[in-house]
């Protein structure tokens, strides 16, 4: 599929309405539920609203629960289904199969375009097809292998590194169903608690972001395909498997402080003798490693500078001593001095990730500078080790590993937002007409969560006409791996991409334990490489932290 590009946007005035309904028990919603709701509430667009709640007959005129319902909430008009608890694919010969009819009609009434149901898969089949665009609902864990309650309670029992979450348009059949979003993210395998949170409160945003999408008219996630899955649905732990969980945490946290302490990462540079577009076939092959550093120092995030015949890397140079980076430029042929680079703000941040651009034969560099809550662009005054600030691109925004590239008629610019263990697995876009912006948020931002694939990880590249984006995988560890991502949809209001290719490290080579850049030198392509070493500098400063640690909780 080659990528697409719009050139306008709808403006807001031409926006399809979109109206949708709520079901629920009748309880009192949980607060990740109530974040879904506002997040669609807060829609700039005039939608109608009704609120559907599935409840007991015999709780139908019991409005407590109703009264402590959030104010705008309480304003939705209510149409009221009566369920059998025991088996909702019986309920035509309840009792409140009048009810019912008179209740579907009703809802008929209100055109839908979709219910975001809060029942699990319990929802009454009538339902399903009155919607335009059917009926919505949460499911936590994989699709194929993982599926049952409690939240993010089995991924830690099994020692799985990913974590999922989908968002389902249901089907008759509950093992059946079109998958909306879905996102993964790093299991916590310290707490089934915090796995839990974490899942609960990343994709609150995802029914708005689908509505979005509707309105614009950007219906096709919406539309299928039906995917199905034979994982059966697994029952709640017994009391041995809760304990067992509890050891295993227990086991794991204890090796965790122990490898802070002992082992380190160390990172070097490399360059391979083939062309970056080559690594969506082939493994690198010809690798050539520059010059190792001190014990406590490491070099990572290669870019390529090339200016008037000369030729440069641009590197992150960071030190365990001061525990703080900056840029360096080397020379490839002669890579034993590295020169200090002239860049960034002031005062001075920690600094990575210097992605180069050339643009109308001017050469610029974005380096990472998350710490000052912008990120900069800077123009070249002299080669190699002096550069002038010439514009922001995004004010108050700490962003890691921005990524600017032309496509279509637009300047891209792809980054993550800094948060606690989420910059790995969100990826956000911006767009511009020009380099210095003024740079829009994109409006399905995070238009990615998936901690295999989303943050930025080198050059983005054209390959027999298409667009492929470098990133990295964490789900292990950090920068285990780049995935190269085939982006299929690029517009202001649409983004698709998908993984084709992977690049991981040599695992007999001086550097096995990660790989996390991958960017273009002409015909070369330069990459880092990860090793894991003991470091005194970082031992200390580690022993240090747990010491006062301990100290305050005493």
């Amino acid at each position: 599929m080659s990528s697409s590009l719009s050139t306008e946007q709808p403006r807001v005035s031409e926006l399809a309405l979109v109206r949708f309904g709520i079901l629920y028990d009748g309880g009192t919603l949980q607060s990740w539920q109530l974040r879904a709701l506002e997040h669609l509430l807060a829609l700039k667009c005039a939608h109608a609203i009704s609120l559907i709640v599935a409840r007991d007959a015999s709780a139908a005129e019991d409005d407590t629960n109703r009264r402590s319902m959030p104010e705008r909430l309480n304003a939705l008009p209510i149409v009221t289904l009566t369920l059998d608890s025991e088996c909702t694919e019986r309920i035509e010969s309840t009792p409140s199969t009048a009810v019912r009819s008179a209740a579907l009609a009703r809802l008929e009434d209100y055109k839908l375009d979709f219910v975001l149901s809060f029942l699990g898969d319990s929802c009454p089949s009538e339902l399903l097809e009155i919607p335009r665009y059917g009926v919505w609902r949460y499911h936590f864990g994989d699709w194929f292998h993982n599926r049952g309650d409690p939240v993010g309670f089995w991924e830690v029992y099994e020692g799985r590194t990913i974590s999922s979450a989908l968002l389902l348009r249901q089907q008759q059949n509950a093992s059946a169903a079109i998958i909306l979003r879905e996102g993964h993210l790093r299991t916590n395998l310290l707490s089934c608690a915090e796995n839990k949170r974490q899942l609960l409160t990343r994709f609150a945003h995802w029914p708005a972001q689908v509505c979005t999408d509707i309105r614009h008219g950007a219906t096709d996630r919406v539309a299928g395909p039906v995917v199905r899955t034979a994982a059966p649905v697994r029952e709640l732990p017994n009391r041995w498997q809760t304990l067992n969980c509890r050891l295993h945490t227990l086991v794991r946290a204890a090796r965790i402080a122990l490898r802070s302490l002992l082992r380190h990462d160390q990172w070097n540079i490399a360059l391979v003798d083939q062309p970056i577009a080559s690594f969506l076939h082939s493994r690198p092959t010809s690798v050539r490693w520059l010059a190792r550093t001190k014990r406590s120092e490491l070099r990572a995030d290669p870019f390529a500078l090339v200016h008037e015949g000369q030729q440069r890397i641009l590197c992150e140079h960071f030190s365990y001593r001061d525990n703080r980076g900056y840029i360096v430029a080397l020379n490839p042929d002669d890579d034993a001095v590295a020169t200090r680079v002239d860049i960034g703000p002031q005062p001075p941040v920690h600094m990575s990730y210097p992605y180069l651009l050339y643009e109308q034969g001017r050469v610029l560099c974005l380096p990472e500078s998350s710490e000052a809550r912008e990120v900069a662009c800077y123009e070249l005054q002299r080669f190699p080790d002096r550069w002038v600030r010439v514009a922001t691109l995004l004010r108050g925004e700490a962003i890691v590993d921005a990524t600017v590239f032309r496509h279509g008629e637009y300047w891209w610019l792809a980054g993550s937002e800094v948060a606690p263990k989420g910059a790995n697995c969100e990826l956000h876009l911006w767009y511009a007409q020009a380099v210095s912006g003024p740079w829009v948020a994109h409006p399905g931002n995070p238009v990615k969560i998936d901690v295999r694939s989303s943050r930025s990880g080198g050059t983005p590249f054209l390959h027999d006409g298409v667009l492929y984006r470098p990133a990295q995988d964490c789900s292990n560890t950090y920068g285990a791996r780049v995935i190269i991502n085939r982006i299929h949809t690029l517009t202001p209001i649409a983004f698709h991409e998908e993984p084709v290719a992977t690049v991981a490290p040599d695992p007999s080579g001086p550097y096995p334990d990660g790989l996390h850049t991958l960017s273009q030198f002409g015909n070369l392509t330069l990459i880092d490489g990860k090793r894991r070493i003991f470091v005194p500098a970082e031992f200390h400063r580690v022993l240090m932290k747990t010491l006062r640690s301990i100290g305050r909780i005493r």
